[in-house]
């Protein structure tokens, strides 16, 4: 199986992915959460059960088909039971018999078949009326894998895009085609992107024209490293248009919440834009009450002025009093000086003497 995230440094067994995180968002999580809790699985290739036991933590019964003996013994034990063999040579008539299953799950297993499309018309009988395929498939599409072609080189891989195993390879617009052969309505489509240069799949970058890696870069489907669907059985064959509706559908759905996102940031927009008007208003509130007050305060200054201006005019009136209160003792006082020097001669003078003279006399 080939998730972008998975660890691709222990050799064996081939298949064997640590425990699955539900939030992490990859492909492995995508695959469990699109199968409601409490279903009963029917699991394709679960390898070593990584998968299996997360069904199992979710409330789920699992019965598996496996190829490799080995990884079906470590896969058992999360299993109400497990079914050895090929898939594609299995009768499955005699090994499910008039079971039935909420959702089949075949996590990048349909590239490993030689007749996919058979096993898939052969297996929608063993779901309700209500249940679904839930299915991942690397894409060949991916951008890594066209720049490798473009330099003549389509080198098989231990794991990924290219695994040596792989008897059949598909891009999204092929398997589409394979659901309509099966008469399955496509309902969901999940894209999980990979970085063009962060593939396995070699390729000289250096030789790309930007132009070129641009363009690529810019198509989903050449951004896509695996798909994620679900898919449901029609109830009559041949309703290509309705296929076609809900395929449209689905890549509305599915291209990473794309839709989504867009509604999110147009209400995160209109959000912003309301948190702007208020904040709009409230500055042209504030304006108004900040332009009153700085009238206020231009007023408070005139009338201020006025007074200061008042203030100033009467302290002259008051310097002018002064001086002239200070001429006016001075004009008195060059009187008074002048009255005591005509006292002083008055007492100086022949007559005066004589006068006193004659006072002293008559008191004696």
């Amino acid at each position: 199986m080939s998730d972008a995230s998975a660890e691709q440094k222990d050799p064996a067994p081939r298949y064997d992915f640590k425990g699955i995180d539900l939030d992490s968002g990859s492909v492995h999580a995508d695959v469990v959460t699109l199968v409601e809790e409490g279903s009963r699985v029917l699991e394709l290739g679960p390898a070593t059960g990584y998968m299996t036991h997360a069904f199992k933590e979710r409330g789920c019964t699992v019965v598996g088909i496996e190829l490799d003996p080995e990884m079906a013994v470590n896969a058992e034990k999360f299993t109400e039971r497990m079914i050895v063999g090929d898939i594609d040579l299995l009768d499955l008539d005699e090994e499910l018999g008039d079971e039935r299953f909420d959702a089949i799950v075949a996590a990048d297993v349909l590239e490993h078949l030689r007749d996919p499309l058979k096993v898939l018309v052969e297996l929608k009988r063993f779901l309700k009326s209500d249940g679904s395929f839930v299915i991942s498939f690397p894409n060949v599409a991916h951008g890594s894998v066209r720049l490798s072609l473009l330099s003549g080189r389509f080198d098989y891989q231990d794991i990924g895009l290219l695994d040596s195993t792989h008897l059949r390879f598909f891009t999204r617009e092929s398997f589409e085609e394979l659901l309509d052969d099966a008469e399955l309505g496509l309902a969901v489509l999940h894209r999980h992107e990979l970085n063009l240069d962060a593939s396995e799949v070699p390729f000289d970058i250096d030789a790309v024209p930007p132009e070129v890696r641009e363009r690529l870069e810019g198509d989903p489907d050449a951004r896509t490293y695996q798909y994620v669907v679900k898919a449901l059985p029609l109830s009559q064959a041949g309703l290509r248009e309705i296929q076609a509706r809900l395929r449209e559908l689905a890549e509305l759905r599915g291209t990473a919440g794309i839709v989504d996102r867009l509604n999110q940031a147009i209400d995160e927009r209109d959000g912003r834009i309301a948190e702007l008007e208020t904040a709009v208003a409230d500055i042209g509130s504030r304006e108004g009450e900040l332009r009153r007050a700085l009238i206020d305060a231009h007023d408070q200054l005139l009338r201020r002025d006025a007074e200061i201006d008042a203030m100033h005019k009467a302290a002259l009136a008051r310097d002018q009093d002064i001086e002239n209160v200070r001429a006016e003792l001075t004009r008195v006082n060059d009187e008074l000086v002048s009255a005591l020097g005509g006292l002083q001669r008055i007492r100086t003078s022949t007559p005066y003497r004589v006068l006193d003279a004659l006072k002293s006399l008559l008191r004696r």
